[in-house]
């Protein structure tokens, strides 16, 4: 068992409280010890205004965790429409649809993009996230797993929702061993001046200079 392997199986024992009924843990998952970091970032950090791009079952856990500390709100970005279908189904059926909502966001051209990867809907993203904002406040936590694809497809999630950020917000990137990431981890740092940390070796966190 390599050191990633024992991470993960460490992170599993750490989430047995909140793996209350049966979720489907695919490869595109966010990892155990991604998914403990997040939540650690979420209850050290006191964040209560979440967005993440990309969803999977971690957002029905991330959601669970909200409800049960009796606070907190997530907003989720997915591209895939029947993996969004699936995890909205799986909230409302656990009655978690007032702590976390998933948003079907196809994929298009954006003005953000690099190399012509495109992101999220334009429009759609301004909708949703104002909305979202006006009603919760300003967005304290960032988490970046989406979209799956081409390389650098992930850079415009900084440049789009900066805007929306808290003073001190967190932004965390997964999947930060490949090129692409890494590539989009070192545009943010000079072009955001952020300081990431690797919490993980998949997981990296900044925090916005107040």
């Amino acid at each position: 068992m390599d050191q990633r392997e024992f991470a993960d199986l460490a992170a599993w024992l750490r989430l047995a409280p909140l793996l209350t009924e049966y979720l489907p843990f695919t490869a595109g998952e966010l990892a155990p010890s991604c998914l403990t970091a997040l939540l650690d970032e979420v209850l050290v950090g006191a964040r209560s205004v979440l967005v993440e791009c990309g969803c999977g079952s971690s957002t029905v856990v991330i959601a669970r965790l909200l409800a049960r500390r009796g606070f907190g709100h997530l907003l989720s970005l997915e591209d895939d429409e029947r993996r969004a279908a699936f995890v909205s189904s799986q909230l409302r059926r656990e009655g978690l649809g007032h702590v976390a909502r998933v948003v079907h966001v196809p994929l298009g051209k954006h003005p953000a993009a690099l190399a012509k990867t495109g992101w999220y809907a334009p429009q759609v993203v301004h909708q949703e996230v104002s909305d979202y904002v006006d009603q919760h406040g300003l967005v304290d936590l960032l988490m970046v797993d989406g979209p799956s694809g081409e390389d650098l497809i992930r850079y415009p999630a900084l440049p789009v929702l900066r805007g929306v950020l808290a003073p001190g917000a967190s932004v965390l990137l997964d999947d930060v061993g490949q090129p692409g990431e890494l590539t989009v981890l070192d545009r943010w740092r000079r072009e955001f001046g952020l300081r990431f940390r690797t919490t993980t070796p998949r997981l990296a966190c900044a925090r916005l200079t107040p």
